[in-house]
């Protein structure tokens, strides 16, 4: 009979190999910062050794990986993949999938679900509706975070220091003539997508479209994806983008509804 100790999310977790496997990982995913081995064995309630010796076969399989100049862990490169994989999977299921199209059809816009991987907005699912003519971000497509309203959504879920670091580390290519390529003035829209949950992009990936965006968060206000949409601007100016804001964040937090009730099922 296998006994069952409790991680520091409450639930119960098998005292096996994998279960260990799995709750180490699920320890130093759920962090807020970079972990330590003593920080992930208090909540795993393991011994230090055992954690060092999980988390070195975690490393092997790039699931976890050191903070650079310190032993301190983030979730790898496979573990990011790994989490896509299964937010495009929820997402593509039925409800969140028709509560996109829905939207497309309320609107009458390209509408998308894009998250972010590496420095890029990688788009997970798409709808469109017959009178959508803008620039169609279909599923697998990619965007750079810096120019996308997607992309700004993700910049603004990171803190100062991380957006230091991003800022100071990634080259801001120029898309189009708008293109915000000052890492001051790129700070500067960063600040009010915070203020506002709100983010847009003013012919900023393609000339003639224009975009906006709101965040798609869990039930304990996490970032899972952001809802975009793309329209020309020729038929919506830039500053008439609010229009959709309040039909997509409905959309959002029904997403997000979904994907925890259907979390909830699985359990």
């Amino acid at each position: 009979m296998s006994t069952h100790t409790e991680n520091n999310q409450g639930k119960p977790v098998d005292d096996k190999p994998l279960d260990r496997l799995l709750s180490v990982m699920e320890v130093v995913a759920r962090a807020a910062h970079p972990i330590s081995m003593t920080d992930i064995a208090t909540a795993c309630d393991l011994p230090v050794p055992t954690v060092h010796r999980l988390v070195a076969q975690l490393e092997e399989r790039r699931l976890l990986k050191r903070l650079p100049g310190s032993k301190k862990l983030l979730v790898g490169f496979a573990l990011v993949q790994l989490g896509t994989a299964a937010v495009h999977s929820a997402l593509r299921t039925d409800l969140p999938h028709q509560i996109l199209v829905a939207l497309s059809a309320r609107i009458g816009e390209h509408c998308q679900i894009g998250q972010r991987i590496d420095n890029e907005v990688v788009y997970l699912d798409a709808a469109s509706s017959i009178r959508s003519q803008g620039l169609r971000f279909e599923q697998g497509k990619r965007s750079p975070m810096h120019c996308s309203s997607i992309g700004k959504l993700f910049l603004a879920d990171m803190n100062d220091e991380q957006l230091d670091w991003w800022l100071s580390h990634v080259e801001l290519t120029q898309e189009t003539a708008n293109t915000i390529t000052a890492p001051k003035q790129l700070r500067q829209a960063v600040e009010r997508v915070r203020a506002e949950q709100w983010a847009t992009s003013n012919e900023e990936v393609i000339a003639g479209v224009v975009g906006c965006a709101v965040p798609i968060r869990d039930e304990q206000g996490r970032l899972i994806a952001g809802l975009g949409i793309a329209v020309p601007s020729a038929r919506v100016p830039y500053e008439g983008l609010g229009q959709f804001r309040e039909a997509m964040e409905q959309a959002a937090r029904e997403i997000a509804v979904a994907l925890y009730e259907a979390a909830q099922q699985e359990q």
